[in-house]
């Protein structure tokens, strides 16, 4: 692969990366739909990244295998769709609707972006010299983090013109087709590999028996932990601190997590990619430490230490999938594209589980234990793959 850059692509690949985003609103927006249920409700409530999140374990593989047949530029395409439909059904149920119909709608929405998400990132690294992968990757991450970032003073805009938040599901299916449109125009050209793939029938066990490779492994295992704790993370910290604006936390959060991506851009360009997720992991865990004992009137260190928190998170997927798709043969790039989306359904687990947790303990800070968890999972797991190095 050359060093030259098909700009023209990458802009509408990055634009899949600002789509991909609109699944991890679903964390931090559950606290504003908890509001409209009585509290015998509130369980089921905490299930609804869970809709989001399932879907990832349950398609990832057969989307890849789809993949193959297709090709990425009509799988994505197939997920833009189904991402706008999913974000539109509770918003079309109507204001004061029931339950089911966040979860109908969230269900499509982690149906569509898993789909996305399968299609996006291998689309990315075709384009880009695999050298650079990690670098482009962080890039990526940019873009996923604005329209995150974007969530909380959009959602406050909305309230105080409108009364209600639900108008940015409407507003986020209309960015989705934007960017169905924009991929649409761009022509996209499959790799060899692809192609060669493309009569073959991509099965579970073939994307499985990539897990033989250890590297492939520990990568895996480390993007799940990571979702894990990023959703966790999201779930909770609208509840850390006790204020009707608790949901900026997650633009400072994200705003963080933007000039990490910044910063690990540059960084990973120069140095090594495992050697900075270890010394991020060790402040990220730190962090998480520091939050536990922090009082909830304490408002400028919760959002300093969630700040933290949001910089070290900010290259960990992108280090992860590029050191495992470097650990492979360039024709099973589409077959660890499918095991690091399979791994993003994790993120099922961390609302039932902070949630329980914080039930529990009546406290939002020891919900944070899980996450730390999954933190010093993958700073053990970056530890192996740098001295392995």
């Amino acid at each position: 692969m050359g060093g030259k850059v098909d700009r023209k692509l990458l802009g509408a690949a990055l634009m899949g990366f600002f789509i991909m985003g609109f699944c991890d609103i679903v964390a931090p927006i559950t606290g504003r739909i908890a509001e409209e249920f009585p509290a015998e409700w509130q369980a089921a409530v905490s299930f609804l990244p869970t809709m989001v999140f399932l879907w990832f374990l349950l398609l990832s593989i057969p989307v890849a295998g789809l993949m193959n047949r297709i090709g990425r530029k009509s799988t994505a395409l197939l997920g833009y769709a189904l991402t706008a439909v999913g974000l539109l059904v509770p918003w079309l149920a109507g204001e004061g609707c029931g339950l089911e119909w966040y979860f109908v709608g969230f269900g499509l929405l982690g149906i569509g972006n898993t789909v996305v998400q399968v299609a996006v990132n291998p689309l990315l690294a075709t384009i880009v010299p695999e050298e650079r992968m990690t670098s482009y990757l962080t890039v990526g991450q940019i873009f996923r983090n604005t329209s995150l970032l974007l969530l909380a003073p959009i959602v406050t805009a909305l309230v105080a013109m409108t009364g209600s938040w639900r108008l940015l599901l409407p507003l986020y299916a209309a960015l989705t087709l934007v960017g169905g449109i924009w991929l649409q125009l761009t022509p996209v050209a499959e790799p060899a590999s692809a192609s060669a793939e493309r009569g073959r029938r991509a099965g579970l066990g073939d994307c499985f028996r990539l897990l033989g490779n250890r590297t492939v492994l520990l990568c895996t295992f480390g993007v799940a932990c990571f979702i894990a704790a990023d959703v966790g993370v999201g779930y909770l910290s609208v509840r850390l601190i006790d204020s009707p604006d608790a949901m900026l936390t997650t633009t400072g959060f994200y705003a963080c997590r933007i000039v990490g991506t910044l910063v690990g851009a540059w960084v990973l360009a120069r140095r090594s990619d495992v050697k900075y997720l270890s010394g991020n992991m060790v402040v990220a865990l730190a962090a998480l430490a520091a939050l536990l004992f922090v009082p909830r009137t304490a408002e400028t260190v919760i959002y300093l230490l969630l700040g933290v928190l949001g910089f070290t998170l900010a290259c960990v997927f992108a280090t992860f999938y590029a050191v495992a798709t470097r650990a492979v043969a360039p024709e099973r790039a589409n077959g660890v594209a499918g095991l690091m989306i399979l791994a993003i359904s994790a993120g099922a687990v961390s609302g039932p589980v902070c949630g329980a947790i914080v039930r529990w303990s009546g406290s939002a800070a020891w919900g944070l234990c899980f996450p730390a968890l999954c933190v010093v999972y993958m700073l053990a797991a970056s530890v192996v793959m740098w001295r392995r190095r």
